[in-house]
């Protein structure tokens, strides 16, 4: 990328002061969802019996892998054709584009419900012979709830594709997790302690949060219409064809992706019982709260990558893929490895009978050390998908799925929450590892840069060597092991501070500036990494 063409020019730049506003947004949504997804968990877990939370934690599992199998690759597919849209500036074939995405997705997700309503008494003698009573009605409950989720998600998707990430913060980050919460929080003070109950509170605000998505995604269609001044135009074959030729193949690794977060949990209730769901379930609700920040950055940076690539401008998407795995390892790395070292002790907010004689902290090693690699590789599935691969995403992830479930399948009966947490590794690194190969390959994009290396650095010395240090010489108790991570935060945020050019964090200043006068354009990333 040359000086005469920084990588800020144009609307699908690296203009870091426009990235980091919207991260930071889409950043502070993944936070309110974290935490509302772990006082959930600490509420269920606490709460209600642990065969009853098992149940839950499962059935949610199964909800949101069918509700991926429905969408049929649809949401990436809208992202990626929309973007490239705006960037040719085709906003009259916007509608066409959404009505040839939601129609199969609304069609897949009515019959999806109907075999899970169907099937639920069978799914209930099969995968949770041990659920308390009302557990088929649970199930059905979840079914009735399937469809408001793929549309929702469809909803949502257009307004990733059409530039802006704030519908999707607002509905998935804030209005559900936080409705969901309150409903949990709800029947318990009720004292509603069924399976049925925990369902309907947790499946609600669903139907909720598809309203809010179909008013906004139309408030978004119609204004880039307008903003466009074409004459809006109805789907045809051609429309149909090129749009399901790039989202079918995503549709198999939409899934298999999910199935990857979530079936292991499924696995665990069949193979151990629901008590030992629930167990797995808190022990990994840490690395669902730092994957929430990748997948944050993830949809901020999606259509960026989209429209680049079309553009056929790879220095800028290397420049772009390498500022933000930065960010994601300033950020994710110092989350990571406090859990690895104090995974353990952490359990203990989720009540008696969740530490699992230390099988929960070996639990957050693992999974720890590996999601470390895993963010050093940068969002490159999102790359992957928005160079156009998904074909090939789709058989390397369904290879990491298999590794998945025959590891589980094989390690779950003698080891129980370890077994499954070295499975999930196992598919982890490989989901990561292949596409990042095939990147460097093809396009010659690369996640890391001198930023990177610095943030990593910065990271295990504040957040692994000092805490080790201190727990060596004044022992681990947990207020000795809160100061040290205090400690250690206060002298990374100067390291930070310290390195933020380096770091790729300029843009901050723009979020100053923004609203009183216009910031000045951002350096070239290569002024920034010698």
């Amino acid at each position: 990328m040359s000086v005469d063409a920084p990588a800020h020019a144009g609307a699908y730049g690296a203009d870091r002061g426009r990235v980091m506003r919207s991260s930071l947004f889409n950043l502070v949504g993944a936070g309110v969802s974290a935490i509302a997804g772990l006082a959930l968990t600490v509420v269920v877990t606490r709460g209600f019996d642990a065969s009853v939370a098992g149940v839950l934690f499962t059935l949610t599992s199964v909800f949101l892998i069918l509700s991926a199998a429905a969408l049929l690759g649809a949401e990436t597919g809208v992202v990626y054709l929309l973007a490239q849209q705006r960037v040719r500036e085709e906003t009259g074939r916007i509608r066409a584009t959404v009505r040839v995405a939601m129609t199969p997705v609304v069609v897949a997700s009515i019959l999806i419900a109907a075999g899970l309503w169907f099937a639920a008494p069978w799914l209930v003698d099969v995968m949770l012979p041990e659920a308390p009573a009302g557990t088929v009605a649970a199930i059905r409950v979840f079914a009735v709830f399937l469809p408001t989720s793929t549309i929702t998600g469809v909803h949502l998707a257009v307004g990733r594709g059409l530039g802006t990430t704030r519908p999707n913060v607002m509905v998935m980050r804030v209005l559900r997790p936080g409705l969901q919460l309150l409903g949990v929080v709800a029947v318990l003070v009720a004292g509603w302690t069924s399976s049925v109950s925990l369902a309907l509170a947790w499946a609600v605000p669903y139907a909720l949060g598809l309203v809010v998505a179909v008013l906004w995604s139309a408030k978004l269609r119609r204004k880039a219409e307008r903003s466009g001044g074409q004459p809006v135009e109805a789907p045809t074959r051609e429309d149909w064809g090129r749009f399901w030729r790039y989202a079918s193949p995503r549709a198999g690794t939409g899934l298999a992706q999910l199935a990857l977060q979530r079936l292991d949990v499924v696995l665990m209730a069949a193979l151990r019982g629901p008590v030992d769901a629930a167990l797995y379930t808190a022990a990994t609700r840490f690395l669902v709260i730092g994957q929430l920040g990748g997948q944050a950055l993830g949809q901020t940076v999606q259509h960026r990558f989209s429209g680049l690539l079309a553009q056929d401008k790879h220095d800028e998407a290397n420049s772009l893929y390498q500022m933000t795995t930065t960010w994601l390892i300033a950020l994710i790395w110092p989350f990571y490895l406090t859990w690895a070292i104090f995974g353990g002790q952490l359990m203990t907010v989720f009540g008696e009978g969740y530490t699992a004689g230390g099988d929960a902290g070996l639990v957050g090693v693992v999974l720890s050390l590996t999601m470390l690699v895993a963010t050093a590789c940068g969002m490159v599935s999102t790359v992957q998908e928005m160079a156009g691969h998904t074909g090939i995403a789709f058989f390397q992830t369904m290879l990491a799925l298999v590794v998945n479930v025959v590891l589980n399948i094989v390690l779950i009966p003698s080891y129980g929450i370890v077994g499954a947490a070295i499975a999930w590794s196992a598919a982890l690194l490989i989901k990561n590892l292949l596409p990042l190969v095939q990147l460097q390959r093809r396009h010659g994009l690369s996640p890391l840069c001198r930023g990177g290396f610095i943030a990593m650095a910065a990271a295990v010395a504040c957040y692994a060597a000092l805490p080790l240090l201190v727990r060596v010489l004044l022992g681990d108790h947990p207020l000795v092991g809160f100061g040290s991570v205090l400690v250690a935060t206060v002298a990374y945020a100067a390291v930070v501070w310290r390195c933020r050019h380096v770091l790729q964090l300029a843009g901050l200043r723009a979020l100053r500036r923004r609203g009183k006068t216009p910031a000045q354009p951002s350096p070239p990333v290569e002024s920034l990494v010698p």
